[in-house]
């Protein structure tokens, strides 16, 4: 590979088709296209029921899998193995008592499911923006403190909008999810809401002018990667009720899920020695050390979510207060660690990230 391909490639975290789709959101966008417009979103015919299959599928193999591949890096780099206790031990220790506590208690897999659809729009809005700027590290776009701050405000701004919608609306509350019946807390006075709004709006006008003024000035353009993956980032949280529905059936799996695929697939290769200076990440995916590490994720995320839950119930637990207690517990101290393993500031992630 001569030099100029090299550092084409290096632009990317994988190589461009895989990043546009599964991590900057195409796919979502895609599948969602045609599922509202072309399928229709109350349709249930023979379109529909594949897309749906499609969407189970990548619960399986991006949303289960992610989960796990923040374990392998947690538990099986060496870098981790000191000053990192609080997140292998501690606090899984401290969520197997709830782990438990749900499997008996009727009333707290409700309160857990509820917990995590409140800290879904913080933990994706958080991957987002660390993943808007690594694409702009890749692609020498220095952004600034200031530049920085806006972008972080503008995450910031999305989370707390969606997180007040839920508790201002019971309709955005949520139904079910995991087999249970979610609470509503709420309602929240709607000023509230509305104030969000407009701190949601005003963080994304002063991001655009900030952007839109360095290419004026300048004439550095805000990366395309990062531009799609900040507008997708944005929009899955604030589209309406008449949307969200289908669009939220691709999400989980095909933006968040793929996406920290993604990116860990491209560190785990690089840290294991199996890509070379002479070989893109992509051309190394089929090759066995890669298809090792994929068929470790899928197998152990069944067994997590789907195996645990099942061998629970051969004990007389119920299956769906199983399920809800493994996943939430699961994806609390996936959250939790995920903000220990990705730091920037750290300069063994930062190179691996990075290259």
């Amino acid at each position: 590979m001569n030099a100029s391909k090299e550092a084409y490639c290096s632009k990317w975290i994988i190589n461009p088709a895989i990043d546009l789709l599964f991590c900057c959101g195409g796919a979502v966008w895609i599948l969602f296209a045609v599922h509202y417009l072309v399928v229709g979103p109350n349709s249930t015919n023979m379109t529909a029921q594949l897309l749906l299959t499609i969407a189970a599928l990548g619960t399986i193999f991006f949303s289960e899998t992610h989960t796990i591949a923040s374990m392998v890096r947690l538990y099986g780099e060496k870098r981790f193995e000191s000053g990192f206790t609080l997140y292998t031990r501690v606090i899984p220790l401290c969520l197997s008592p709830l782990c438990l506590v749900a499997c008996t208690n009727s009333q707290v897999p409700p309160l857990l499911a509820k917990v995590y659809l409140l800290i879904v729009s913080q933990h994706f809005t958080k991957q987002t923006y660390g993943i808007v700027l690594l694409y702009c590290l890749k692609r020498k776009f220095q952004m600034d403190a200031w530049d920085k701050h806006l972008l972080a405000g503008l995450m910031q701004a999305t989370m707390v909008f969606a997180i007040v919608r839920q508790l201002t609306y019971r309709s955005w509350s949520g139904e079910q999810f995991l087999g249970q019946k979610i609470p509503f807390w709420g309602p929240l006075p709607e000023w509230i809401f509305f104030l969000c709004a407009f701190w949601l709006t005003t963080a994304a006008i002063l991001f655009c002018s900030r952007m839109l003024l360095r290419f004026y000035t300048k004439r550095e353009s805000f990366p395309l990667p990062a531009t799609i993956l900040t507008a997708t980032g944005v929009a899955i949280f604030v589209v309406g009720s008449d949307l969200s529905g289908t669009l939220w059936t691709y999400v989980p799996a095909f933006f968040h899920g793929s996406q920290y695929l993604t990116v860990t697939t491209s560190v785990y290769l690089k840290d294991q020695g199996i890509r070379s200076s002479s070989a893109s990440t992509s051309s190394l995916l089929l090759e066995k050390g890669a298809l090792k590490y994929f068929g470790f994720l899928l197998l152990a995320g069944i067994a997590v979510f789907a195996g645990i839950p099942h061998i629970l119930q051969q004990f007389r637990f119920d299956y769906a207060m199983a399920l809800t207690a493994v996943f939430t517990t699961v994806q609390f101290h996936h959250v939790l660690v995920d903000h220990a393993i990705w730091r920037m500031k750290n300069k063994d992630t930062r190179d691996l990230l990075i290259a």
